[in-house]
């Protein structure tokens, strides 16, 4: 007879992580198992919590086991904020590259990693990068998440590269002067390989000498929020064949290069709403000068952004690096005005628009700077009103001494005929500006108060002016070379000569004053 003998093992039992203590001189932990992070990795099990103490750690660590969680002295504490005291950190460092992840998920939290310095052209072996990723290098998938570490003194900061399975997380590190020579040099994270699914948050990039975010790979579904380009260097945002992604709610206050955001080359469906970009060059910056690889830009909107102060452009879109129209409206350019675009809002007192093609959209604009998600959006204050009082008048000349002549014929008197040339061109009727039209005003302060009137008789228009809001006298200007240069604003009413009225229309008017 034989007899069957069934051996039951508990259903569903799980093994527990565990927890490694590493310490590299077991005096913050005594009791800590370990003396260096790599031989913790080497005990460890896919889950595991790697704890790293207090110190610093000269190996190239090597985390080669999924779900791994590393956590420094510093984790779960934001980088951007806390401040750099060696004595308080677990301090990674190696010059031919601190860290290098080949597995997935897995996670590093609360270290400082710093001192790449060997270039991986010349030392082949070596990363190039303080963090240093290729999930197609090591058949794996990525989706790290990268948290509150100094990131610094590399050549780069972090290498981050992913599939699309995994989400990826790069949030609330500081990442500082990564500059050190060699390929990649001057970036604060540089995607060379492909980024999917990934949200870089909250990071902080100082002193990174070209740029803080590169991403020069096809990649896709990047999430680029409220992060910190510190002034002073080429911090900015750099995207080339990035398709589906946004850019949004990031400040930068004084960038060096030529665009703080830039898109160059072959990008589609990108957002760039609610940033604010300060003092640059140019605020945003799309082309394609790349000669070898040509794949132009498209669908690209930006909405509710502030940008002022940039010294050559708010928005530049190069001729022909754009397919179709590219929505900027509902942004705040600096000025109520709204942008100077030479030809579509040539009296706009914001940052320019440069657009040979003419496919930006602007109009309309924000009045007033945006709210959250854009930061630090300055409030510019109410012009100053200046005591006195200024009188002008007389009739438009055309240039050719005929009745007609329309906007190619007028004699450019001062900016009070050209503006007034442009508000009687944008009426229902009249197609010509002649010597039949006379005007004057006056205005005085304080409180400001005035009058304005634009006749032209054979156009059949009027224009009278409603309210005089700011009155200012100052010293010589571009449109008043000699003498005072007096400004006052208002409303202005256009009307028919019926009576009817038919728009209002904001007025700008500058002459010379009274002695």
């Amino acid at each position: 007879m034989l007899t069957l003998v069934l051996a039951v093992l508990p259903f569903g039992h799980q093994v527990r992580a565990a927890t490694l203590v590493v310490d590299d001189d077991h005096l913050q932990c005594p009791t800590a198992t370990f003396t260096s992070i790599n031989a913790a990795i080497a005990a460890a099990s896919p889950g595991d919590t790697i704890q790293v103490c207090p110190g610093t750690y000269n190996e190239q660590v090597n985390i080669n086991k999924n779900d791994l969680k590393l956590r420094g002295a510093q984790a779960g504490i934001n980088a951007t904020t806390r401040g750099f005291n060696p004595a308080a950190e677990a301090i990674v460092q190696d010059p031919c590259g601190p860290m290098q992840i080949e597995a997935d998920r897995d996670v590093i939290d609360g270290f400082t990693v710093q001192g790449s310095t060997l270039n991986p052209t010349v030392f082949f072996g070596c990363f190039g990068a303080g963090i240093w990723t290729n999930p197609g290098f090591s058949g794996t998938q990525g989706g790290h998440q990268i948290l509150n570490n100094i990131i610094q003194n590399n050549i780069t900061g972090i290498e981050l590269d992913s599939t699309c399975l995994n989400a990826t997380l790069a949030q609330f590190n500081l990442i500082q002067n990564n500059s050190n020579p060699g390929a990649g040099e001057g970036n604060g994270i540089q995607t060379n390989f492909g980024l999917c699914n990934a949200t870089i948050d909250a990071n902080t990039f100082s002193g990174d000498t070209s740029t803080s975010i590169l991403v020069e790979a096809p990649s896709s579904g990047l999430r680029i929020t409220n992060n910190d380009l510190v002034a002073g260097t080429p911090e900015r945002i750099f995207l080339a064949v990035t398709t589906d992604s946004s850019i949004t709610g990031n400040l930068s206050t004084g960038s060096t290069s030529s665009g703080t955001i830039r898109l160059f080359s072959g990008n589609a469906n990108i957002r760039i709403d609610g940033n604010t970009l300060l003092n640059g060059m140019r605020g945003i910056r799309v082309d394609d000068l790349d000669p070898l690889t040509p794949a132009g830009n498209s669908n690209i909107t930006a909405h509710q952004n502030c940008i002022k102060g940039n010294a050559i452009a708010g928005l530049e879109v190069a001729p022909g690096d754009h397919t179709g129209v590219l929505d900027a409206t509902f942004n705040w350019w600096g000025d109520a005005s709204g942008p100077f675009e030479a030809a579509r809002n040539m009296f706009g007192m914001g940052d320019k628009i440069i657009d040979v093609d003419q496919n930006v959209a602007f109009d309309p604009w924000l009045k007033a700077p945006p709210g959250p998600p854009a930061r630090q959006c300055p409030i510019p204050p109410p012009p100053p009103n200046t005591p006195g009082k200024a009188t002008g008048g007389g009739y438009i000349q055309p240039a050719d001494g005929t009745s007609g002549g329309g906007i190619g014929g007028i004699q450019p008197l001062d900016v009070v005929v050209e503006l007034a040339e442009m508000l009687i061109l944008q009426s229902s009727n009249p197609q010509s500006v002649n010597s039949k039209a006379n005007f004057g005003f006056v205005a005085t302060c304080c409180a400001p108060r005035g009058n304005l009137e634009y006749n032209d008789h054979g156009s059949n228009v009027r224009i009278k002016a409603t309210s005089v809001t700011n009155f200012t006298i100052t010293d010589p200007s571009p449109v008043c070379p000699t003498g005072k240069h007096a400004q006052f604003r208002g409303d202005a009413n256009q009307t028919r000569n019926d009576g009817r009225v038919h728009g209002w229309w904001p007025a700008r008017r500058r002459k010379h004053p009274d002695p």
